[in-house]
Order: structure tokens, then sequence, then C-alpha cells
């Protein structure tokens, strides 16, 4: 019997999209595919694009989706998903998120995660994990301002509705080299600047096998 409807209810319940086109994805004459899911809720467009981008064929599921609410509803609505969809235990939940330099709100959304959703934080903000895959910088950063600038200084063209993945492709090894080097483990999130998106962009390829 599905959670989605109590016992005794035979009205059907309509599926999203997501759990539709998973669902093709992932099975085949009523058996299951070895196909890992992904769940990765973004704070802006910029990482949408570029997490859909690393969709692969064959390659893990990642369902990427950006709710446009603040960064504690985000992770509410990581946690109604995982409760609500088909998620195995060896799927993973990401919530794709800045600590905007705010060490109560780094604690806030940590506390709020929980054992079932992890984070990739970036201090200050997400662009500064695509600078890593253009350059080295370890300086710290005033604002995220300061952070989109030196971006569109090393990658031009770039703006923040623009983004490509095939821009930062050829870099994801030596921005995952880069980020390890500043934070080696991933947990010193308020670290200016800093990112552990390594460690989700890190899992997506294992499971891709590459």
């Amino acid at each position: 019997m599905s959670p989605r409807q109590p016992k005794g209810n035979n009205i059907p319940t309509r599926r999203s999209s997501i759990e539709r086109r998973s669902s093709l994805e992932r099975r085949s004459a009523g058996t299951r595919l070895e196909r890992k899911r992904f769940l990765i809720l973004c704070e802006g467009e910029t990482e949408e694009a570029y997490f859909v981008g690393m969709r692969t064929r064959g390659g893990p599921v990642l369902e990427v989706a950006n709710p446009k609410v603040d960064h504690l509803r985000i992770i509410e609505e990581a946690k109604r998903r995982q409760l609500v969809d088909d998620y195995d235990d060896d799927d993973q939940i990401w919530c794709v998120l800045d600590t905007e330099l705010d060490s109560r709100l780094a604690e806030a959304m940590l506390a709020k995660a929980g054992p079932k959703v992890q984070l990739a934080l970036s201090t200050p903000c997400f662009d500064f994990w695509l600078l890593l895959h253009h350059k080295d910088h370890r300086a710290p950063f005033q604002t995220a301002g300061h952070v989109e600038k030196a971006l569109k200084s090393a990658v031009r063209g770039w703006t923040r509705g623009s983004t490509r993945f095939g821009d930062f492709q050829d870099g994801i090894e030596v921005a995952c080299r880069r980020a390890k080097a500043i934070d080696s483990d991933g947990n010193d999130h308020m670290r200016n600047p800093s990112s552990s998106v390594w460690k989700l962009v890190e899992s997506i390829r294992a499971s891709a096998g590459e």
C-alpha cells in the first residue's frame, strides 16, 4: 500500500512528474534498475543549471530543483520530499546553500538538516565553488558580490542567469582538489572562502563510475 494513500481510500493519488520520471528511469519490466537517486535542492538558478548539466545517460538520477524559498525552508522541503517520495537508503538528499558569511545561519542550517539531509555549503556563496574550476583563490572575500566579480573576471561572458555547465566541466577535478586543500573534510563551513560542494560532486561522479 502506498504511504500516500490511507487504508480504505480508493481515490487515486496523482504522482508528481519527478516521481513518474524516476519510476520510468529506474524500473524495467517490474525490476528495479541499479541507478542511485540524488535529490538536489538549490538556493538559486546558478546552482540549478550547474547540477542539471551534470546529468549523464546511464548515470545516477539527478532530481534538481530550485524551490525559491529561504535557506531553512529549502531544508524543510528536502525533508518533506525524503518522507513522501520513494527514496532508498542508498539514495542521497542534498541541499546546496550559501552561508553568506553568517555563522548563526550556518549553525541553524546544520541543526535543521539532521541525519537524512546532507548540506553542500559555500562561504560566502556558490560562486566560489565555480571560481575554483578556473582559479586557485585563497584570500578572504568581504561579500558575495566580490566573489561574483572575481568569477566574471575568470570566465568571460559568465553571468548569474546564463550559467553553462560546459564552462566548468573540464575543471571539476581541479576544483575538488583546490576545495579539499582549503578544507580537507568539508566541515569548516565558516572558513572564508571555502566550499563543501566537492563532497556532493565527488559522490555523483563516483555513482556514475567516473
